[in-house]
């Protein structure tokens, strides 16, 4: 048995996600980012704390509470959570907490927080929501001044994750 050092999982675990901008002025009063599902915003700028309506804490092993996150970038595009349109944004995010892995190349966290997002062949146009309003929905490049984090390609996963000593769960 060789020796190998004992993972510190004290230290934030690296993750690979995908959300849909905020479709509506109304949606995007809850944050710029949504689930994929449209069930959860996610507050601008803000770490995320999960909460289960059944009032354990979460994530719990049976239930579907916690905040998901791919382990990288390969497992969200084999799994279809890469972006399409421009609706779609993709990003690293940083999981720590209580934390589940998931078999199929995920993991479940208890707080999550965005890091970095991706960029992507599909530019945001500026769409006014009422013409003539001057109201605009939500862009990536938006997204990223909001979460004052930097744009990244994907190939940069790995080196980006790496320079920010997350640990690959």
């Amino acid at each position: 048995m060789e020796d190998r050092p004992v993972p510190d999982y004290m230290q934030a675990i690296a993750g690979a996600r995908a959300w849909q901008m905020a479709p509506t002025l109304w949606a995007r009063t809850g944050g710029i980012l949504w689930s994929m599902a449209m069930l959860n915003h996610w507050r601008d700028g803000e770490e995320i704390v999960a909460k289960c309506e059944v009032g354990h804490l979460a994530p719990a092993p049976g239930c579907s509470c916690g905040v998901y996150a791919w382990r990288n970038v390969e497992r969200m595009f084999k799994n279809g959570y890469n972006p399409h349109d421009h609706r779609v944004i993709s990003g690293v995010v940083a999981g720590a907490g209580r934390v589940i892995r998931g078999d199929m190349g995920y993991w479940v966290a208890e707080r999550v927080v965005v890091l970095a997002f991706f960029r992507d062949p599909y530019p945001s146009p500026a769409e006014e929501v009422l013409e003539g309003s001057g109201v605009y929905l939500p862009t990536k490049e938006e997204a990223a001044r909001v979460y004052d984090v930097p744009i990244v390609e994907y190939e940069d996963f790995e080196g980006f994750c790496d320079d920010y000593d997350l640990v690959r769960f």
